[in-house]
């Protein structure tokens, strides 16, 4: 059995956390679609095999907060990568972020973000953080920069969904300055 999570905690998940992981993403790209690359179509967690292949990835990590009042249901996330390619090996992206529509507001989402962040120090050799972060959600960007990101440039027409185009502001975070 899993360890319970800690009110407002985040965690990193494991192997066994795949369903839940499975159930929020699932929700998240349902409920912000012009937040994701991804579609529910097209997401790669689409089969349960794939979450736990994911999380038992060394050079992959998910981080996640549970409803304090129902601890099976996760209500926050936020996943980072290492890159392994040579040329990139110094990089790492974070993907994925999403909290849940009434656990908003509380701090779960610097909570996920900053533990992507803290994974990545931990990496050997990892110098930057980098996130992508739609036009329209302007809170996310917010909280990026709050916590050190850097917006180095705009994607026009990024995303399309349904027609409606969807910029992303790409931001990166050195882990080399000090914190803010």
């Amino acid at each position: 059995m899993h360890i319970l999570f800690k009110m407002g905690l985040a965690r990193q998940l494991t192997r066994e956390d795949a369903p839940r992981l499975h159930a929020v993403r699932r929700e998240a790209l349902a409920a912000e679609p012009t937040a994701f690359g991804a579609s529910l179509d097209d997401c790669a967690f689409r089969e349960l095999a794939a979450v736990e292949a994911h999380l038992a990835n060394p050079d992959r990590a998910v981080f996640a907060i549970a409803d304090p009042n129902q601890p099976e249901r996760l209500v926050a996330m936020a996943g980072i990568i290492r890159e392994t390619r040579e040329k990139q090996q110094h990089r790492s992206s974070i993907w994925g972020v999403y909290v849940s529509h009434h656990h908003r507001g509380r701090g779960f989402g610097r909570a996920v973000v900053e533990a992507c962040v803290n994974h990545a120090r931990a990496w050997t050799g990892i110098e930057s953080v980098a996130l992508s972060v739609s036009a329209e959600g302007a809170a996310a960007k917010s909280l990026y920069e709050s916590i050190g990101f850097v917006a180095w440039g705009t994607e026009p027409d990024s995303l399309r969904i349904d027609g409606l185009e969807v910029s992303q502001h790409h931001m990166v975070l050195k882990l080399t300055q000090s914190r803010p």
